[in-house]
């Protein structure tokens, strides 16, 4: 049956719009108190929002939660190409580029990278010039301060930004984007990567003020153990006096120890018996402890341990199946910051009035662990493909389509455009710059020609970083 068939089947040959009114509640719709003060509006979060501050904190604070984040933002950030689409795709290119270089892209995009890694989300807004001339600057919009509000008639989330004791500010959906990673179903906000490593960092710092206390009172390796003299007691004192003046003297004699091993001497008298004791013996089960508190903290942050260099327990394969699904992680994470990108170029160009089709973000490939199988692999599968193409069994474009190719021929209503584009790589000042005339199908396009721009459209609504 055919989609028309089966559509009519379905509906009938006109169809009604009762057969398609969302029948549907968002479940925080029922919850919503019927005020005008906004605040009282705003849905929270499904985890404290101070949380944000504190994963913040431990991320700067705790070893091995930096080693995470700086993984996640050192390997996403795997350097990009801007490509233009159009009859002007290299004015295009070079508004871009100028564009670019007033932004610090290279930090920019850092920083979206290290959003979605501290927040789960991009929270940013593009500030327009006031004539309307192109992008002036891009501010980073802090999550924690973000709220959203449920519009029943939209069915939408509205974002507000509240900074109390300020009143609450409704941000310009044609600027401000805030674009999660991960969200629960009913709530608009982002979940954090590190949100479930909270847990066992708790419980790290609580073993590590242990392991402190244990080691000021009895030392990591061991303690010494010395038996001096006991002191005669005197005709006429009491025995309260005489214990009293022991306890002095131990507690003398313990200072004046404590003082000169540190000088690298004891000192004793005659009869005193000194004897250093062993305990880490009976600690070793406190590594196996710490390593395992360890584990549960990186995985808790979506990394596995093998990324940082636990390897105990941990097989070669098994950690080229954790890199595999950390760096497809990672391309998640690239998505979106392709996605905020393309935003802020397509727009800029718009203003501009560049007659241009389309705008891509394409992100280089994150770093293989094992380039040298991929190669093989494409060999291999390139000298099937070449038997297929010997028998007659495939043309030269079918293989150079299944090869991820572009191909030579292409379809007859195809249009043959010019597309301008340059490697940005983030290490390096240095660029590639490429002209490729290849057959492209028509677009649909994410930002439509306006005749016409009104300023407020595009008015500044956040309080933010400033890049």
């Amino acid at each position: 049956m055919g989609l028309i068939s089966w559509f009519k089947e379905k509906f009938g040959e006109k169809p009604k719009k009762e057969s398609f009114k969302a029948s549907s509640i968002e479940p925080v719709s029922v919850l919503i108190p019927r005020t005008k003060i906004v605040q009282y509006s705003f849905i929270n979060p499904r985890y404290p929002r101070e949380w944000l501050l504190t994963i913040e904190k431990a991320v700067f604070g705790n070893q091995d939660l930096s080693m995470v984040f700086e993984l996640f933002v050192d390997l996403a950030n795997s350097g990009h190409q801007v490509q233009v689409v159009g009859k002007q795709a290299e004015e295009a290119k070079t508004e871009i580029d100028n564009l670019a270089a007033r932004l610090n892209t290279d930090s920019l995009v850092n920083q979206l990278f290290a959003q979605l890694a501290l927040y789960g989300a991009v929270s940013i807004e593009v500030i327009v010039e006031e004539d309307l001339s192109g992008v002036q600057k891009v501010v980073r919009v802090p999550a924690h301060t973000i709220y959203f509000k449920y519009n029943e008639k939209t069915r939408d989330f509205e974002p507000y930004q509240w900074i109390p004791p300020e009143d609450p500010i409704k941000l310009n959906l044609n600027t401000y984007l805030y674009i999660p990673m991960f969200t629960l179903d009913g709530s608009p906000y982002a979940i954090p990567p590190f949100l479930a490593s909270l847990s066992p960092l708790e419980m790290q710092e609580e073993f590590k003020v242990e392991l402190k206390n244990l080691a000021k009172k009895i030392g990591l390796l061991g303690f010494f153990d010395i038996e001096i003299p006991k002191l005669e007691p005197k005709p006429t004192e009491t025995e309260t006096e005489y214990f009293k003046r022991l306890e002095e003297h131990l507690n003398k004699v313990a200072e004046q120890v404590a003082e000169n091993i540190q000088k690298g001497i004891f000192l004793h008298y005659e009869g005193t018996k000194a004897e250093f004791k062993e305990i880490a013996g009976k600690t070793s089960d406190v590594d196996k402890i710490l390593a395992h508190i360890n584990r549960w903290l990186i995985t808790g942050a979506k990394a596995q341990p093998s990324l940082v260099g636990i390897s105990e327990g941990i097989t070669e394969t098994w950690a080229v199946v954790s890199y595999e699904q950390f760096a497809r992680q990672l391309q998640n994470y690239q998505r979106i910051v392709k996605r905020a990108l393309e935003y802020i170029y397509k727009l800029h160009c718009a203003l501009k009035g560049f007659d241009i089709e389309d705008i891509n973000i394409i992100f280089n490939p994150v770093p293989k662990l094992k380039p040298e199988a991929d190669i093989e692999a494409f060999t291999k599968k390139a000298d099937a493909i070449t038997k297929l193409i010997e028998t007659g069994v495939i043309t030269i474009d079918e293989a150079r389509e299944m090869l991820g190719l572009n191909p030579i021929g292409g379809e007859k209503d195809a249009r043959d455009e010019k597309v301008f584009s340059k490697v940005w790589d983030s290490s390096s000042d240095s660029f590639a710059v490429s002209f490729d005339s290849r057959k492209r199908s028509s677009k649909d396009i994410s930002l439509q020609d306006c005749d016409v721009c009104s300023r407020g459209g595009f008015g500044r609504t956040c309080l933010g970083s400033v890049f």
